[in-house]
C-alpha cells in the first residue's frame, strides 16, 4: 500500500440525491460455512459457487504485516478453494494445501488463493495473494532482488521489511501470482507473477508490495486489483503482460485519526515508531523524535488508494473499487470507471468507506459491499478485524443510492449476482469462521441526507482497453 499523486481527468458531474424509502431488513440464508479467511466469490459454467480461502497460514517462517506491523504473518500451506453445490447444499474443497500467509496466532488477514474466474470457455483461472515485500517470497525473487537492488524507500523498513538471510524467506513461491488451474487434478499453469513485476517495476513508485486481490476476465485477458501494490494489471490470459497502472490517490480534508497510531513496530524490535503515521515524520537513525506522539499529518492529507473489487460494467467498461488506505475515513472510497477510450480510470460513484468489491445485477444496478460501514480502528476489538459491521448498497443507473442489506453483514469480502437472481456475499472474511450468504428479499433502507457524486459518460463502446489488501 503505497502513496502516488496520479492526476485524472473527470468528464460530466452530476450530484444526485438518495430517495428515502422504508426500512426493511433483508433475510438471508447460510450456503456455506466454516470457511478459513474466505474471499472471493465466483459462479462457474455449472452454477456452482466457487470460494477462495486464503487460508491461515502455518508455522512456517514469518515477516512483518504490512497493514498491522505490529504483527507477524507466518507461512503454511493452508490455502484453498470450496466449491459449494447449491442444489445439494455440498462444500467440497476443490483446491487444498495452497501456499498461505496468515497472522498468528489470531489466523486473521489471509493471504492465499483469493479468487477463481473462468472464462468464456469455461477455463478457470486462479489469482492468489500475498502481503509484504516480493523479494521475502522465496529464493528466486530473493536472488534476483540482490540482482537489480531495488532502490527501497524510508517506511519500507517499518512496512514490509525486506530478509538479509535466505533461510528466513517465506518459501511460498505459490502466492502473488496468476495461474490457469485445472479443478479436476489442481494443475497449475503459471501465467503471470506480480510479485516479480512489482519488484522490477514498482509502478506507483511507493513502497516494494504487492497483493493481489480480485479479478475480472474480459474477452481474452483479465483485470487484476493488487491492493499490495495500488496497481490495476491487465494480463492476458496467455500470461502476456498487457498493461498496468498505478491506482489514483486523493488529497482529503479533515481526516480523523485514532489516538494512537497503528504503525508501530513489531513488539522488541528495537525501531522507533512512526509519528503520526506518517513514514515522512520518521527521525534520522540516533536521533529522538521532535515532537510528541501522536503527531498527525496536516490537512489535505494524501489517501492511497487500496484497489480491490473490480468488474466490467453493462457498458463493456471495466469498473473497480478502492477500500482506501489508513485511517480509512467514511465516505472517501470510491468506485472508478477505466475509460475505455483513454484507458484512464474517472470516479464514477463516490462517498463509500472500506469498499471490499462490487458487482452490477441484470437491471445495471451497481452493487457495493462494504467491509465496514465505520473507520474499521473504530469499532476493531484489540486490533482484531472481525465482526466489523458492513452492509451492501445499491446505486441505480439513474443515480439513486440505497443500502439494501446490513443486518448479518460483518467484515465481508466478495460480492455477486447469483444465477437465480440472489445476492451472494463472503461474509466473516476475517478468521477461521468465515460463510457465504445469500440476500433475497433486499429492501432499500433510507440514508437520510446521503448524496451521491456520479459521472456519466456518453456514447460508451465496448470495452476495448489494453491494459495496499491485504483487507487493510
Amino acid at each position: 500500500m503505497k502513496l502516488k499523486q496520479v492526476g485524472y481527468s473527470l468528464l460530466t458531474l452530476g450530484a444526485l440525491f438518495a430517495s428515502p424509502m422504508s426500512a426493511e431488513a433483508a433475510s438471508f440464508t447460510t450456503v456455506a460455512s466454516g470457511l478459513n479467511n474466505p474471499s472471493g466469490i465466483t459462479f462457474g459454467p455449472d452454477g456452482s459457487l466457487y470460494v477462495g480461502e486464503t487460508g491461515t497460514g502455518g508455522d512456517g517462517n514469518c515477516q512483518p504485516s504490512p497493514s498491522a506491523p505490529e504483527s507477524l504473518i507466518c507461512a503454511g500451506q493452508t490455502g484453498s478453494v470450496t466449491k459449494v453445490d447449491l442444489a445439494s447444499g455440498t462444500q467440497t474443497r476443490v483446491v487444498s494445501n495452497f501456499d498461505s500467509l496468515a497472522i498468528q496466532p489470531s489466523l486473521e488477514q489471509g493471504a492465499g488463493p483469493q479468487e477463481i474466474a473462468f472464462d468464456s470457455e469455461g477455463n478457470a483461472y486462479l489469482l492468489s495473494g500475498y502481503a509484504g515485500y516480493p523479494a521475502n517470497r522465496d529464493l528466486e525473487i530473493f536472488e534476483l532482488a540482490q540482482d537489480v537492488e531495488p532502490d527501497l524507500p524510508p517506511g519500507q523498513v517499518v512496512f514490509a521489511p525486506p530478509k538479509e538471510n535466505p533461510s528466513e524467506l517465506l518459501n511460498v513461491p505459490d502466492l502473488g501470482k496468476l495461474f490457469k488451474i485445472d479443478l479436476a487434478t489442481q494443475e497449475l499453469t503459471e501465467l503471470f507473477d506480480f510479485a516479480k513485476h512489482e519488484l522490477l517495476n514498482n509502478v506507483d513508485g511507493g513502497d516494494y508490495i504487492t497483493n493481489p486481490f480480485t479479478i475480472a476476465i474480459q474477452d481474452d485477458s483479465a483485470f487484476v486489483a493488487d491492493a499490495g501494490a495500488n496497481v490495476i494489471y491487465n494480463i492476458g490470459l496467455d500470461g502476456e503482460f498487457i498493461n498496468a497502472f498505478a491506482a489514483p490517490t486523493q488529497l482529503v480534508e479533515n481526516v480523523e485519526f485514532p489516538e494512537v497510531s497503528p504503525f508501530g513496530p513489531p513488539e522488541n524490535s528495537g525501531e522507533i515508531p512512526i509519528l503520526g503515521g506518517d513514514p515522512s515524520q520518521l527521525p534520522n537513525e540516533g536521533e529522538e523524535p521532535e515532537m510528541p506522539f501522536p503527531v498527525f499529518p496536516d490537512s489535505p492529507y494524501e489517501l492511497q488508494s487500496v484497489p480491490t473489487g473490480i468488474t466490467t460494467g453493462p457498458d463493456g467498461a471495466v469498473y473497480y473499487a478502492e477500500l482506501t488506505g489508513y485511517p480509512f475515513p467514511e465516505g472517501e472510497a470510491r468506485v472508478l470507471r477505466i475509460n475505455p477510450e483513454t484507458g484512464e480510470p474517472e470516479v464514477f460513484a463516490d462517498g463509500f468507506t472500506q469498499i471490499t468489491d462490487i458487482a452490477f445485477d441484470p437491471d445495471g444496478n451497481l452493487l457495493v459491499l462494504q467491509f465496514a460501514d465505520e473507520a474499521q480502528w473504530k469499532n476493531s476489538v484489540n486490533g482484531s478485524l472481525k465482526d466489523l459491521p458492513g452492509s451492501v448498497i445499491k446505486v441505480t443507473p439513474d443515480g439513486k443510492r440505497t443500502t439494501i442489506a446490513s443486518e448479518g453483514i460483518f467484515s465481508a469480502a466478495g460480492i455477486q449476482v447469483g444465477p437465480d437472481g440472489g445476492i451472494y456475499v463472503s461474509n466473516n472474511a476475517i478468521g477461521t469462521n468465515g460463510s457465504v450468504i445469500r440476500f433475497d428479499n433486499t429492501k432499500s433502507v433510507p440514508e437520510p441526507g446521503s448524496i451521491l457524486g456520479l459521472l456519466f459518460f456518453g456514447g460508451a463502446t465496448i470495452m476495448g482497453l489494453k491494459g495496499k489488501r491485504n483487507i487493510v
